[in-house]
């Protein structure tokens, strides 16, 4: 049989089966096969492979939904190149900077286009198929069209019991790969960590960050509560000030620009996890998506609702930008990790009026409504966006498995909440009922994890020079100075530390690899 998988994607139990014939057997008969038969096939796919006929020369690639290792290939029209790693990829490929991408990294922390001229990344639930020089791609799965679920008294123990036996499940896929747990001692990681714990027959051993440079960022005594209540092993990390400069510098695990400071506290800490012999690790990724747990939803919920007056809010905030897409129709919310605003960008490339602009949100445009529609923008960027790329940059260290993002479908059929919904109700029933976590844990108030970063780096650089070299390297005025050492002095004060972040990380990266 010609056909093989090449990744080195491993499957939670061996080779996955489609609804109707094994993935072998899907391959050889793939020339026979219409698009749609093709996306029947694909319709169950949970995992993310690629597979090649050395017979004929052919390619066949599928991405599942919120498997965080991506897909990425080189297609210039003539020559075509794929692979799991996209610093395999560029091994032997001229570097070209595509500048398009920039405009969505500033958006989105992170870029689904490359900044490399004819390197692509397949989507999260896309398929593509390469034949005698060409190139078709497809959809499998895009989470649209997902129906709304009556949440009558009945169905929230329907709900209740369908998110507990789904997350058992996704744990018990990975038993025999000696697992750990990330605990930051919030309600989200401690009930995955307790589920785990409560299937598990050895000691859970679990991992936290610690902060004891910068104590108000600290959480591992919460981290601590939790693990004693669980009963799991903590393995408690300090991150200092040096550790995350030194990791900062020698950020070469992402082959584009990441502007989520939490990449650089992740990264260390999987080193320290990777170490002590694990190679999977459990997080609480999606939780807050799929649970409503961003306060941040319930704001521009507003927006939403209401007819806002454009004149109470400034140019620059990004509630300017909520009433500017609402006039014009798009997706008013623009997800958890936005960052930039169009006339931020505006400010940004004043002195570069060729550069265009263009609006990243139109990539998440879709028909549901207010919440779910931010959930779904959400869930998108989540599969392919800033989370996959982080998570994804980990897995030469640690595999990261986020088994709330198995609940996105679910969460995405739950209807608007009533006025007096609070965060995380489901959540919170179930923790209590299944005798999981204590009472101080369950109804501690959210913090989430966060890091010193530009505190920091302001200590170490002149951030603004840094950033304004790309002007150098470039050979033009593509960011504003005046714009510029604003944001700085703003950053200072705490205000625009991501944008200012985001900068700085694409400067540094560009110098890398163009300088």
């Amino acid at each position: 049989m010609p056909w093989q998988i090449i990744t080195d994607l491993e499957f939670p139990s061996g080779i996955p089966k489609f609804p109707s014939v094994g993935i072998l057997e899907f391959l050889e008969n793939l020339e026979f096969l219409g698009e749609k038969s093709i996306e029947k096939n694909l319709a169950n796919l949970q995992r993310t492979f690629i597979a090649h006929n050395a017979k004929t020369g052919e390619y066949f690639a599928a991405r599942a939904l919120f498997c965080h290792k991506g897909i990425y290939y080189f297609f210039d029209g003539k020559k075509f190149k794929i692979s799991n790693s996209k610093n395999e990829l560029l091994k032997g490929i001229k570097k070209e900077l595509n500048l398009s991408a920039l405009s969505e990294y500033l958006s989105f922390m992170s870029a689904k286009k490359s900044f490399f001229k004819s390197v692509f990344e397949l989507r999260a639930g896309e398929y593509l198929y390469y034949k005698n020089g060409k190139l078709k791609k497809g959809v499998f799965d895009s989470l649209k069209g997902v129906g709304i679920l009556d949440c009558d008294e009945k169905n929230l123990e329907f709900l209740k019991s369908r998110i507990l036996a789904t997350l058992e499940k996704q744990i018990s896929f990975y038993h025999s790969q000696n697992p750990c747990a990330l605990l930051s001692g919030g309600l989200d990681s401690s009930l995955l960590t307790a589920l785990f714990a409560r299937q598990s027959e050895q000691k859970v051993q679990a991992f936290n960050l610690a902060f004891l440079d910068a104590p108000h960022y600290d959480e591992s005594a919460f981290a601590r509560a939790a693990a004693d209540f669980i009963d799991c092993k903590l393995h408690s990390v300090n991150l200092s000030k040096k550790d995350f400069l030194d990791t900062f510098y020698a950020s070469d695990f992402n082959a584009e620009p990441l502007a989520d400071s939490a990449s650089i506290a992740l990264r260390f800490l999987c080193e320290k996890i990777a170490s002590q012999g694990h190679s999977v690790a459990f997080s609480a990724e999606g939780a807050d998506e799929c649970f409503l747990g961003y306060d941040l939803y319930f704001r521009v919920l507003e927006f939403y609702r209401y007819d806002l007056p454009q004149a109470r809010y400034p140019l620059i905030s990004k509630d300017s930008e909520y009433l500017r897409r609402k006039a014009l129709g798009l997706p008013i919310y623009g997800g958890f990790c936005e960052v930039f605003t169009r006339y931020q960008k505006e400010l940004l490339f004043a002195d570069c009026k060729d550069f265009s602009i263009d609006d990243p949100i139109l990539a998440y445009q879709n028909d549901y409504k207010e919440l779910r529609q931010m959930r779904y923008t959400d869930f998108r960027i989540a599969s392919e966006g800033i989370v996959a790329r982080k998570l994804g940059a980990m897995s030469d260290l640690v595999e990261i498995k986020t088994p709330f993002f198995a609940l996105a479908k679910l969460a995405l059929s739950l209807e608007n909440p009533s006025p007096n919904y609070k965060p995380k109700e489901l959540l919170k029933s179930i923790a209590k009922e299944q005798g999981l976590l204590s009472d101080e844990i369950i109804y501690r108030k959210k913090k989430g994890l966060s890091t010193p970063f530009l505190e920091w780096v302001l200590k170490e650089m002149d951030a603004s020079g840094e950033i304004l070299k790309a002007n150098k390297i470039l050979g033009i005025s593509l960011f504003s100075e005046v714009f510029v050492r604003e944001l700085e002095r703003k950053a200072r004060r705490g205000r625009f530390k991501q944008h200012l972040w985001s900068l700085l990380c694409f400067a540094r990266w560009l110098g890398k690899h163009f300088g």
